[in-house]
């Protein structure tokens, strides 16, 4: 027993000696690259960790950019694998294309210093491009306008190869506004052919995601684009996001009634938008990809679109193809230019007529009578059906006094 504690303890020793001489391998990696890096940001860290479970963390990152005053910090970045040995072999499995079953990496307790992310160029990440507009949450200017100093982050992508051929890739973002989760099913088989060049095509055959945003975080969003229209909060959404012109300059195509009054709850906070897609096969063609229009894109992804649980239809129009919006079009005008066509007809022989649209000229000058010949009553009157003042009146007209009747023709 005294030799079997013995060997064990050995063991021990020799599993933590390892795992420390490997710890110190990423660090000493870790400081040639950030000696590479120095002029461009200034670096540090508190550790690298080998946990049991064969997961890798990196502690206490911190980079400040050299046009920032605020650094970028990470309390942990993680990478957790199905292959136990991953960090010991130093990820070779991903140099040779055999990626483990399951691989995970994540960063948590981000924090993001927001205001100077507006020194960076409008068409880059977080730069302030399109936020007068106040359509794109995810801008520096937008963070800042609302309040915010720091983002505070967790973000995690994962990937699962159990079955190749239905691999599922996910992305989920968390912070003190927002949450956002992504995931794709895909035919990782095909994924080598396409980074090769030899396809096309992308493998992406499902797609989920849902979207949420914080109650108090959508309150400053909205206070702070209201202040930029000069109006209150709720003008804004129910006269700003609520309108066609919002729905069209935002996503390209006018939506519809339904989907613009979701979006105006789900800016109001605590709602969550979730949405499947299938795309078809025109949308896996990345080549070809710009030159679609919105609409065409949005009947391809054949989507499904709830809020709070609660099904959202996209209207017949968007989801219309080109061809056939523009007969629909076309038909409609042709409507409009027909115009209605009377015949005249005799007063002794209006019976026949009854249920039909008559327009009737008096005599004496007296105003004409147009509505619809519902009968003739015991006195010989011809009984007219007519809108007037909100409602239904019915109207009775002598023989006598009819200069001329015309029918309208079906």
């Amino acid at each position: 027993m005294k030799n079997l504690v013995i060997v064990l303890l050995l063991l021990a020793g020799v599993a933590f000696g390892g795992k420390f001489v490997i710890e110190k391998r990423y660090e000493s990696k870790l400081d040639d690259a950030i000696a590479m890096a120095r002029g461009f940001a200034e670096i540090s860290y508190d550790n690298v960790k080998i946990d049991l479970d064969g997961s890798i963390s990196l502690n206490g990152l911190s980079v400040l950019p050299a046009a920032f005053e605020q650094s970028i910090d990470f309390g942990r970045i993680r990478a957790i694998s199905s292959d136990r040995l991953m960090a010991v072999n130093n990820f070779s499995a991903f140099d040779s294309g055999k990626f483990p079953e399951r691989f995970e990496l994540s960063f948590d307790r981000m924090s993001l210093p927001v205001e100077e992310f507006e020194k960076l160029p409008a068409e880059q990440l977080w730069g302030p491009g399109g936020a007068k507009e106040c359509r794109s949450l995810m801008t520096s200017y937008n963070y800042s306008s609302a309040g915010y100093s720091r983002i505070d982050a967790d973000l995690r992508m994962a990937i699962d190869f159990s079955d190749i051929y239905n691999a599922v890739a996910n992305v989920d973002i968390f912070d003190q506004t927002s949450s956002t989760s992504l995931e794709w099913v895909v035919d990782a088989s095909q994924v080598k052919s396409v980074a090769t060049g030899r396809s096309n095509q992308l493998p992406i055959s499902e797609i989920n995601a849902s979207f949420s945003i914080e109650p108090d975080a959508a309150e400053r969003f909205n206070q702070q684009c209201a202040d930029h229209f000069k109006v209150t909060p709720d003008v804004f959404l129910e006269k700003v996001a609520g309108s066609t012109k919002y729905s069209e300059n935002s996503f390209g195509v006018d939506l519809g009634p339904k989907m613009r009054d979701a979006l105006v709850k789900f800016m109001r906070g605590g709602s969550e938008f979730s949405l499947k897609s299938k795309p078809s096969s025109q949308l896996k063609k990345m080549e070809q990809l710009k030159f679609y229009k919105t609409k065409d894109i949005l009947r391809w992804m054949n989507l499904t679109i709830e809020l709070d649980g609660e099904s959202l239809p996209l209207t017949e129009s968007v989801l219309e193809a080109e061809e056939q919006a523009l007969e629909k079009k076309k038909q409609a005008q042709q409507k409009a230019e027909v115009k209605p066509t009377y015949t005249i007809v005799s007063a002794s022989s209006v019976e026949r007529y009854i249920g039909r649209w008559v327009r009737i000229t008096r005599t004496n000058s007296r105003k004409s009578i147009e509505g619809k010949l519902s009968g003739i009553n015991a006195d010989n009157r011809l009984m007219i059906d007519m809108f007037q003042h909100g409602g239904l009146m019915t109207q009775t007209v002598v023989r006598s006094e009819i200069k001329r009747i015309e029918v309208l023709n079906k």
